[in-house]
């Protein structure tokens, strides 16, 4: 889809989506609810993904640190745990780990894209954001 033909200001809502977690969209589109307004397919593809994406960080997130706990209870392997752990939490610029700039880095690809009116498509999220946001 062209730049032209999806409004400004669904793109800006788009990535002010992304940057807020998906709150920001989720407002926006109930108040199109109550304004009998259907939001553009384009809107409601980006508020999907961004709401999906959040949540699956979230999850993946409190679910990795549950089996980290959980095995740092381990007499031998819990040196290891802690290990691998404090290599993916230690700070590498400006106080972000490893993993937060990899979620920070796609989190701003898909606000830029959105803001730019193109669809930001990941992996096999956006094939399932497809088949919810049609």
């Amino acid at each position: 889809m062209s730049k032209s033909s999806v409004v400004f200001f669904d793109r800006l809502v788009s990535c002010i989506s992304y940057l807020t977690a998906g709150w920001g969209g989720l407002i926006y589109c109930v108040i199109l609810y109550f304004r009998k307004r259907k939001p553009s397919h384009f809107l409601r593809f980006n508020v999907f993904q961004s709401i999906f994406v959040s949540l699956l960080f979230f999850v993946l997130s409190m679910g990795l640190g549950l089996i980290l706990e959980f095995l740092s209870y381990i007499p031998f392997i819990n040196a290891l745990v802690a290990q691998i752990s404090y290599i993916f939490n230690k700070p590498l610029f400006f106080e972000y780990s490893f993993v937060q700039l990899l979620v920070l880095g796609l989190f701003v690809y898909m606000a830029l894209f959105s803001l730019f009116g193109k669809y930001p498509r990941v992996y096999w999220i956006s094939k399932i954001i497809d088949n919810a946001a049609s």
